[in-house]
Protein backbone atom coordinates (compact mmCIF):
# COMPACT_ATOMS: atom_id res chain seq x y z
CA UNK A 1 0.00 0.00 0.00
CA UNK A 2 2.86 2.43 0.73
CA UNK A 3 2.86 2.43 -3.41
CA UNK A 4 -0.74 4.21 -3.56
CA UNK A 5 -0.50 7.53 -4.90
CA UNK A 6 -1.11 10.57 -3.08
CA UNK A 7 -3.47 12.91 -2.99
CA UNK A 8 -3.10 16.05 -5.23
CA UNK A 9 -1.70 19.18 -3.25
CA UNK A 10 -2.52 22.96 -4.47
CA UNK A 11 0.71 24.71 -4.95
CA UNK A 12 -1.05 27.58 -3.84
CA UNK A 13 -1.91 25.94 -0.78
CA UNK A 14 -1.16 27.42 2.68
CA UNK A 15 1.35 26.30 4.78
CA UNK A 16 0.54 23.02 7.47
CA UNK A 17 -1.04 23.82 10.53
CA UNK A 18 2.33 23.07 12.97
CA UNK A 19 5.55 21.38 11.25
CA UNK A 20 7.03 20.88 14.52
CA UNK A 21 8.80 17.38 13.07
CA UNK A 22 12.19 17.37 13.84
CA UNK A 23 13.03 15.65 10.03
CA UNK A 24 11.40 19.18 9.03
CA UNK A 25 14.00 21.80 10.79
CA UNK A 26 16.34 23.45 8.51
CA UNK A 27 17.97 26.90 9.16
CA UNK A 28 16.15 29.20 7.63
CA UNK A 29 17.69 31.68 5.04
CA UNK A 30 17.62 35.04 6.84
CA UNK A 31 19.43 38.33 6.77
CA UNK A 32 21.69 38.31 10.13
CA UNK A 33 20.77 41.06 12.31
CA UNK A 34 21.45 41.08 15.80
CA UNK A 35 24.13 38.91 16.67
CA UNK A 36 26.36 41.44 18.35
CA UNK A 37 23.65 42.49 20.43
CA UNK A 38 22.82 39.32 21.24
CA UNK A 39 26.18 38.34 22.39
CA UNK A 40 26.63 41.64 24.81
CA UNK A 41 23.05 41.08 26.15
CA UNK A 42 23.57 37.31 26.67
CA UNK A 43 27.05 37.03 27.69
CA UNK A 44 26.70 38.26 31.02
CA UNK A 45 23.79 36.38 32.03
CA UNK A 46 24.11 32.78 30.44
CA UNK A 47 25.54 29.65 32.67
CA UNK A 48 25.02 27.49 29.65
CA UNK A 49 28.48 25.30 29.01
CA UNK A 50 30.01 25.79 32.08
CA UNK A 51 32.36 23.25 32.92
CA UNK A 52 31.04 19.74 34.24
CA UNK A 53 27.81 20.31 33.24
CA UNK A 54 26.23 17.52 31.08
CA UNK A 55 25.45 18.60 27.23
CA UNK A 56 22.22 18.63 26.16
CA UNK A 57 19.96 19.78 23.54
CA UNK A 58 17.59 22.35 22.67
CA UNK A 59 13.72 21.41 22.63
CA UNK A 60 10.22 23.23 22.28
CA UNK A 61 7.13 22.01 23.82
CA UNK A 62 3.69 23.58 22.74
CA UNK A 63 1.86 24.13 25.77
CA UNK A 64 -0.55 26.41 24.61
CA UNK A 65 -1.38 26.36 20.83
CA UNK A 66 -2.77 24.09 17.89
CA UNK A 67 -0.97 20.82 18.65
CA UNK A 68 -0.86 20.86 23.04
CA UNK A 69 2.22 18.65 24.30
CA UNK A 70 4.06 18.38 20.47
CA UNK A 71 7.81 18.36 21.16
CA UNK A 72 10.50 19.57 18.72
CA UNK A 73 14.45 19.21 18.62
CA UNK A 74 15.84 22.42 17.53
CA UNK A 75 19.04 22.19 15.21
CA UNK A 76 21.20 24.82 13.62
CA UNK A 77 22.29 28.12 14.71
CA UNK A 78 19.36 29.87 13.21
CA UNK A 79 15.41 28.75 13.72
CA UNK A 80 12.63 30.84 12.78
CA UNK A 81 8.72 30.32 14.14
CA UNK A 82 6.62 31.54 11.94
CA UNK A 83 3.58 31.07 9.07
CA UNK A 84 6.10 31.14 6.33
CA UNK A 85 6.83 28.13 4.27
CA UNK A 86 10.49 28.58 4.95
CA UNK A 87 9.81 28.99 8.52
CA UNK A 88 12.22 25.93 10.37
CA UNK A 89 8.79 25.12 12.73
CA UNK A 90 6.02 26.20 10.82
CA UNK A 91 3.38 27.67 13.74
CA UNK A 92 -0.08 27.81 12.00
CA UNK A 93 -2.41 30.06 14.57
CA UNK A 94 -4.31 33.34 14.66
CA UNK A 95 -2.10 35.96 15.67
CA UNK A 96 1.42 34.56 14.81
CA UNK A 97 2.92 36.74 12.24
CA UNK A 98 4.19 34.72 8.46
CA UNK A 99 7.95 35.01 10.09
CA UNK A 100 7.62 35.99 14.03
CA UNK A 101 10.33 35.36 15.91
CA UNK A 102 13.80 33.22 15.97
CA UNK A 103 16.08 31.36 18.17
CA UNK A 104 19.67 31.79 17.52
CA UNK A 105 22.44 30.16 19.12
CA UNK A 106 25.59 31.27 19.71
CA UNK A 107 28.16 28.68 21.02
CA UNK A 108 26.48 27.35 24.06
CA UNK A 109 24.20 30.15 24.29
CA UNK A 110 20.48 30.31 22.86
CA UNK A 111 18.54 33.63 22.58
CA UNK A 112 15.32 34.83 20.61
CA UNK A 113 14.80 37.75 18.45
CA UNK A 114 11.50 39.02 17.36
CA UNK A 115 11.19 39.75 13.53
CA UNK A 116 8.95 42.51 13.67
CA UNK A 117 5.92 40.58 14.27
CA UNK A 118 2.42 41.70 14.64
CA UNK A 119 0.89 41.07 17.88
CA UNK A 120 4.81 40.43 19.68
CA UNK A 121 6.89 38.03 21.37
CA UNK A 122 7.48 37.14 24.79
CA UNK A 123 9.16 35.62 27.21
CA UNK A 124 7.84 34.86 30.84
CA UNK A 125 5.14 36.79 30.39
CA UNK A 126 6.85 40.14 29.42
CA UNK A 127 7.35 41.38 25.62
CA UNK A 128 10.71 41.67 24.49
CA UNK A 129 12.71 42.39 21.13
CA UNK A 130 15.20 40.57 22.19
CA UNK A 131 16.53 38.16 25.25
CA UNK A 132 18.56 35.37 26.26
CA UNK A 133 16.63 31.84 27.12
CA UNK A 134 17.66 29.76 30.12
CA UNK A 135 15.79 26.65 30.89
CA UNK A 136 12.41 26.12 31.37
CA UNK A 137 11.83 29.70 29.79
CA UNK A 138 8.03 30.31 28.32
CA UNK A 139 8.04 32.00 24.88
CA UNK A 140 4.52 33.31 23.59
CA UNK A 141 3.95 33.77 20.04
CA UNK A 142 1.31 36.35 19.54
CA UNK A 143 -1.91 35.88 21.72
CA UNK A 144 -2.34 32.21 21.84
CA UNK A 145 0.46 29.98 21.04
CA UNK A 146 2.80 29.22 24.11
CA UNK A 147 6.31 26.96 24.05
CA UNK A 148 8.51 26.27 26.37
CA UNK A 149 12.13 26.02 25.88
CA UNK A 150 14.03 23.11 27.35
CA UNK A 151 17.94 21.68 27.80
CA UNK A 152 16.96 17.81 27.68
CA UNK A 153 19.08 14.84 27.28
CA UNK A 154 17.79 11.64 24.92
CA UNK A 155 16.27 10.42 28.11
CA UNK A 156 14.21 13.33 29.32
CA UNK A 157 13.39 14.15 25.40
CA UNK A 158 12.19 10.65 24.85
CA UNK A 159 9.95 10.75 28.06
CA UNK A 160 8.29 14.08 26.97
CA UNK A 161 7.53 13.02 23.18
CA UNK A 162 5.91 9.66 24.93
CA UNK A 163 3.95 11.69 26.48
CA UNK A 164 2.73 13.60 24.03
CA UNK A 165 2.32 10.66 21.67
CA UNK A 166 -0.03 8.65 24.57
CA UNK A 167 -2.23 11.85 24.60
CA UNK A 168 -2.97 12.44 21.07
CA UNK A 169 -2.09 8.59 19.48
CA UNK A 170 -3.85 5.30 19.26
CA UNK A 171 -1.67 3.06 21.04
CA UNK A 172 -2.28 0.12 18.30
CA UNK A 173 -2.35 2.10 15.04
CA UNK A 174 -0.69 5.29 15.70
CA UNK A 175 -3.54 6.98 13.90
CA UNK A 176 -4.73 10.19 15.91
CA UNK A 177 -7.40 9.70 18.43
CA UNK A 178 -10.71 10.40 18.29
CA UNK A 179 -10.17 13.70 20.56
CA UNK A 180 -7.34 14.76 18.64
CA UNK A 181 -8.84 14.49 15.46
CA UNK A 182 -11.94 16.53 16.55
CA UNK A 183 -9.97 19.26 17.74
CA UNK A 184 -7.67 19.56 14.60
CA UNK A 185 -11.43 19.27 12.83
CA UNK A 186 -12.52 22.47 14.62
CA UNK A 187 -9.13 23.72 13.79
CA UNK A 188 -8.79 23.06 9.78
CA UNK A 189 -12.38 24.39 9.62
CA UNK A 190 -11.46 27.70 10.94
CA UNK A 191 -8.68 27.74 8.92
CA UNK A 192 -10.51 26.80 5.78
CA UNK A 193 -13.31 29.18 6.49
CA UNK A 194 -10.74 32.36 7.08
CA UNK A 195 -8.41 31.47 3.93
CA UNK A 196 -11.75 30.17 1.66
CA UNK A 197 -9.54 27.32 1.13
CA UNK A 198 -10.97 23.33 0.28
CA UNK A 199 -11.18 21.00 3.06
CA UNK A 200 -12.33 17.52 2.73
CA UNK A 201 -13.28 14.56 4.80
CA UNK A 202 -12.85 10.80 4.08
CA UNK A 203 -14.25 8.15 6.26
CA UNK A 204 -14.10 4.23 5.85
CA UNK A 205 -14.24 1.55 7.87
CA UNK A 206 -12.91 -1.83 7.23
CA UNK A 207 -15.80 -4.24 5.67
CA UNK A 208 -17.04 -7.45 7.71
CA UNK A 209 -14.30 -6.68 10.78
CA UNK A 210 -16.63 -8.78 12.77
CA UNK A 211 -15.97 -11.53 10.68
CA UNK A 212 -12.27 -11.43 10.50
CA UNK A 213 -12.03 -11.06 14.37
CA UNK A 214 -14.38 -14.15 14.10
CA UNK A 215 -12.25 -16.11 11.99
CA UNK A 216 -8.80 -15.26 12.96
CA UNK A 217 -9.40 -14.30 16.27
CA UNK A 218 -8.56 -10.57 17.74
CA UNK A 219 -5.00 -10.78 17.14
CA UNK A 220 -6.02 -11.05 13.46
CA UNK A 221 -7.76 -8.09 13.94
CA UNK A 222 -5.40 -6.07 15.48
CA UNK A 223 -2.94 -7.24 12.36
CA UNK A 224 -5.34 -6.03 9.69
CA UNK A 225 -5.76 -2.55 11.79
CA UNK A 226 -1.66 -1.98 12.03
CA UNK A 227 -1.57 -2.85 8.53
CA UNK A 228 -4.17 -0.43 7.03
CA UNK A 229 -2.77 1.80 9.15
CA UNK A 230 0.78 1.71 7.94
CA UNK A 231 -0.28 1.92 4.70
CA UNK A 232 -2.17 5.28 5.46
CA UNK A 233 0.41 6.45 7.19
CA UNK A 234 3.06 5.86 4.83
CA UNK A 235 0.22 7.46 1.85
CA UNK A 236 -1.17 10.87 3.11
CA UNK A 237 0.48 14.61 3.41
CA UNK A 238 2.15 15.90 6.11
CA UNK A 239 -0.83 18.59 6.55
CA UNK A 240 -3.28 16.07 6.27
CA UNK A 241 -4.72 14.32 9.55
CA UNK A 242 -5.53 11.08 9.75
CA UNK A 243 -7.41 9.62 12.48
CA UNK A 244 -8.64 6.49 14.26
CA UNK A 245 -12.12 7.15 15.26
CA UNK A 246 -14.02 3.40 16.36
CA UNK A 247 -13.45 0.07 16.63
CA UNK A 248 -12.52 -0.06 12.77
CA UNK A 249 -13.82 3.17 11.49
CA UNK A 250 -10.68 5.89 9.83
CA UNK A 251 -10.58 9.51 8.63
CA UNK A 252 -8.43 11.43 6.85
CA UNK A 253 -9.31 15.54 6.92
CA UNK A 254 -7.28 16.82 3.50
CA UNK A 255 -6.49 20.21 3.27
CA UNK A 256 -6.61 22.09 0.12
CA UNK A 257 -8.40 19.15 -1.26
CA UNK A 258 -11.62 19.12 -2.96
CA UNK A 259 -14.51 16.92 -3.05
CA UNK A 260 -13.23 15.54 -6.49
CA UNK A 261 -9.91 15.16 -5.79
CA UNK A 262 -10.79 13.64 -2.26
CA UNK A 263 -13.06 10.82 -4.42
CA UNK A 264 -10.37 10.11 -6.06
CA UNK A 265 -7.59 9.95 -3.30
CA UNK A 266 -10.31 7.45 -1.48
CA UNK A 267 -10.69 5.30 -4.31
CA UNK A 268 -6.93 4.68 -4.84
CA UNK A 269 -6.97 4.23 -0.93
CA UNK A 270 -9.83 1.43 -1.38
CA UNK A 271 -7.45 -0.15 -4.32
CA UNK A 272 -4.65 -0.02 -2.09
CA UNK A 273 -6.30 -1.94 0.97
CA UNK A 274 -7.84 -3.94 -1.29
CA UNK A 275 -4.22 -5.32 -2.38
CA UNK A 276 -2.96 -5.26 0.76
CA UNK A 277 -0.73 -8.35 1.70
CA UNK A 278 -1.51 -9.33 5.62
CA UNK A 279 0.72 -12.38 6.15
CA UNK A 280 -1.07 -14.72 8.99
CA UNK A 281 0.22 -18.05 9.66
CA UNK A 282 0.04 -19.98 6.76
CA UNK A 283 -1.92 -17.56 4.90
CA UNK A 284 -3.01 -13.99 4.69
CA UNK A 285 -6.03 -12.03 5.26
CA UNK A 286 -7.90 -10.41 2.94
CA UNK A 287 -9.67 -7.17 3.25
CA UNK A 288 -11.90 -4.52 1.36
CA UNK A 289 -13.21 -0.98 2.67
CA UNK A 290 -15.68 1.08 2.84
CA UNK A 291 -15.56 4.97 1.72
CA UNK A 292 -18.02 7.80 2.36
CA UNK A 293 -16.24 11.78 1.41
CA UNK A 294 -17.68 15.25 1.88
CA UNK A 295 -16.10 18.89 1.98
CA UNK A 296 -16.52 21.72 3.71
CA UNK A 297 -18.18 23.85 0.76
CA UNK A 298 -20.83 21.25 0.54
CA UNK A 299 -22.56 22.62 3.71
CA UNK A 300 -24.51 25.64 4.34
CA UNK A 301 -22.69 26.35 7.92
CA UNK A 302 -18.90 25.35 8.00
CA UNK A 303 -19.32 22.47 11.39
CA UNK A 304 -17.55 20.36 12.00
CA UNK A 305 -20.09 17.86 12.98
CA UNK A 306 -22.37 18.28 10.07
CA UNK A 307 -18.85 17.69 7.78
CA UNK A 308 -18.41 14.25 9.65
CA UNK A 309 -22.26 13.23 9.63
CA UNK A 310 -22.19 14.21 5.68
CA UNK A 311 -19.37 12.29 4.86
CA UNK A 312 -20.67 9.11 7.37
CA UNK A 313 -24.24 9.28 6.02
CA UNK A 314 -22.28 8.43 2.76
CA UNK A 315 -19.88 5.92 4.24
CA UNK A 316 -23.58 3.91 5.18
CA UNK A 317 -24.79 4.01 1.51
CA UNK A 318 -21.60 2.43 0.45
CA UNK A 319 -21.63 -0.16 2.91
CA UNK A 320 -25.56 -0.43 2.02
CA UNK A 321 -24.83 -0.83 -1.93
CA UNK A 322 -22.35 -3.66 -1.78
CA UNK A 323 -19.26 -2.37 0.53
CA UNK A 324 -15.90 -2.03 -1.11
CA UNK A 325 -16.55 1.28 -2.79
CA UNK A 326 -16.45 4.85 -2.89
CA UNK A 327 -19.82 7.66 -2.21
CA UNK A 328 -19.27 11.16 -2.43
CA UNK A 329 -21.64 13.87 -3.65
Amino acid sequence: MPDTPRPPSSDDAPPPTVRFSPDQLRPAEVPPSSRDKFRATVAASSTFGQAGEAVKAPYLTMIAGPQLGVVVKLSGDEIVLGRAPESSCRVDSEGVSWRHARIIRLGSIYAIEDLKSTNGTGVNDKRVTSAPLSDGDRIQLGPSVLLRFNLLDDLEAGMQQQLYESAVKDPLTKAYNRKHFQERLEQEIGFAARHGAPLSLVIFDIDFFKKVNDTYGHAGGDAVLRAVSAGMLATIRAEDVFARIGGEEFVVLARAIDVHGAVAFAERVRAGIEQLVIPWENGRIPVTSSFGVAALDELSKPEGDALLALADKRLYAAKGSGRNRVVGP
